[in-house]
C-alpha cells in the first residue's frame, strides 16, 4: 500500500512541474506576442510622425508647388489611421491595475498633450486587460478599413470615423457632489479612487468593489451608475418557472443520492492520481504487504553464518555509536602532529 502512495504522491508532484512549466512557456508565449503587438503599433506610428513632419517641410519650402499625396492608393485613405490602433495591446495579467472607472461614468480627459484635454464624456466602453477606454464623442478619427474587412459588408467606404482609445490613466471621474457651504450639487474632477470589498460578493468578484474618494475622512462613496434592468422575452421552448422550483429529488439518509458504482463513472477507476480507495482494496494491499515482508523474513533465514556475523558487527557499531576521543588519545595526536612538523623541515633540506 505504501509502494502505491508513493507512486501517487510522485505522480502528482511531477504533474505539478509540468503544469508550472507549461504555464511558464504560456507566460513566455504571451509576453513575446504582446511585445510584437506593440512592435508593430510602434512602427506605424513612428512611420505616420515621420511622414508628416516629412509632408510639412515640403509644404512649407514648396509652397504652391508642393506634391499632391491623396492620390492613387492613397486617394481615399490619406491621412487615416491603421485600423490596428484602435485597440490596446493588453497587459500582463499581474501588472493589470483596477481603476474603479465602468461603463457610464463621466470623464475628464487630464493627458498632457492631448487635443481632447479637459473635455467631459461619458465611458462608452471600458477594457481592463489593456488599462483604456473609448468615451462617447471624443478622441474620434477617420480609420482606413482593410479591402477584407469589407467584401462581406454592404457598405463599402473605405473610411469611417471611430473613436481611439484613452488611457485610464490619463482619465479622471467626474461625479456630482455638494458643496460643503452651499450644498448645491457641482461637478467635481476625482483625482484618485480607492476600492475596498466589503462582502462576499465583492471577495469573490460577483460585484464590483465599493469606490471611496482617497485622501477624504469621513468617507465618501461614488455609486456606481445606473444601468437599465435587463428585458427577458419569453419564448414556447422556455421552461416553466413552476417547474424549475418543483423539488424532484429529496435526499434522506436512509441511502446515497447516487448510485455507488456512478463514481467510477464520473472519474477514472485506474487513474494514477487516485488517491482514495475503497476498503476491500486497501485490505488487499496492506496484505500483498504483509506477504512481502514475510518472504523478506524467510530469506534471511537462509543467510550464511559470515552473513550472520557482519549483520551482528554492523549491529554492535550501531549500538555503540559514533567514538568519542579522550584526553589520553587527544594527547597522543598532538604528540604526533609535533613530531611531524619537526621532521619535515629536515627532510626538506636534505633532498635540497
Amino acid at each position: 500500500m505504501q509502494k502505491l502512495l508513493r507512486r501517487t504522491a510522485l505522480v502528482k508532484k511531477q504533474a505539478a512541474r509540468k503544469a508550472v512549466a507549461r504555464q511558464g512557456k504560456s507566460d513566455s508565449d504571451d509576453r513575446k506576442l504582446r511585445l510584437n503587438e506593440q512592435k508593430i503599433i510602434n512602427i506605424s506610428v513612428r512611420h505616420d510622425n515621420r511622414a508628416a513632419r516629412l509632408a510639412r517641410r515640403e509644404d512649407w519650402l514648396l509652397g504652391p508647388l508642393a506634391p499632391k499625396r491623396d492620390v492613387g492608393s492613397a486617394k481615399e485613405t490619406y491621412g487615416t489611421l491603421d485600423a490596428r490602433r484602435l485597440r490596446g495591446v493588453d497587459k500582463a495579467k499581474d501588472q493589470i491595475k483596477d481603476w474603479g472607472i465602468v461603463e457610464g461614468d463621466r470623464v475628464v480627459v487630464v493627458q498632457d498633450g492631448h487635443r481632447e484635454k479637459g473635455k467631459i464624456g461619458k465611458v462608452r466602453e471600458v477594457r481592463k486587460e489593456a488599462e483604456e477606454c473609448f468615451v462617447a464623442g471624443l478622441n474620434r478619427a477617420d480609420v482606413a478599413i482593410p479591402d477584407y474587412l469589407l467584401l462581406n459588408e454592404v457598405d463599402k467606404t473605405p473610411v469611417r470615423p471611430y473613436e481611439v482609445p484613452i488611457p485610464l490613466s490619463g482619465v479622471r471621474l467626474v461625479a456630482p457632489l455638494p458643496h460643503p457651504e452651499t450644498g448645491a450639487l457641482r461637478d467635481v474632477v476625482i483625482k484618485e479612487l480607492r476600492l475596498k470589498r466589503m462582502n462576499y460578493a465583492q471577495l469573490s468578484g460577483d460585484d464590483p468593489p465599493t469606490r471611496f474618494i482617497a485622501g477624504v475622512k469621513p468617507a465618501i462613496q461614488i455609486p456606481y451608475p445606473e444601468k437599465a434592468p435587463e428585458e427577458f422575452e419569453d419564448n414556447d421552448i422556455d421552461t416553466l418557472r413552476i417547474e424549475v422550483e418543483e423539488r424532484t429529488f429529496v435526499p434522506t439518509l436512509l441511502r446515497p443520492p447516487m448510485p455507488p458504482g456512478i463514481i467510477d463513472e464520473l472519474r477514472n477507476k485506474y487513474s494514477k492520481f487516485r488517491d482514495r480507495h475503497e476498503a476491500a482494496f486497501i485490505a488487499k494491499k496492506i496484505e500483498e504487504d504483509r506477504v512481502a515482508e514475510e518472504k523478506k523474513r524467510s530469506i534471511r533465514k537462509m543467510d550464511t553464518p559470515l552473513k550472520e556475523l557482519h549483520r551482528k558487527e554492523r549491529a554492535e557499531r550501531k549500538a555503540r555509536g559514533k567514538p568519542i576521543l579522550s584526553e589520553e588519545m587527544l594527547a597522543q595526536i598532538g604528540e604526533l602532529m609535533a613530531k611531524n612538523e619537526v621532521s619535515e623541515p629536515s627532510s626538506r633540506s636534505a633532498t635540497a
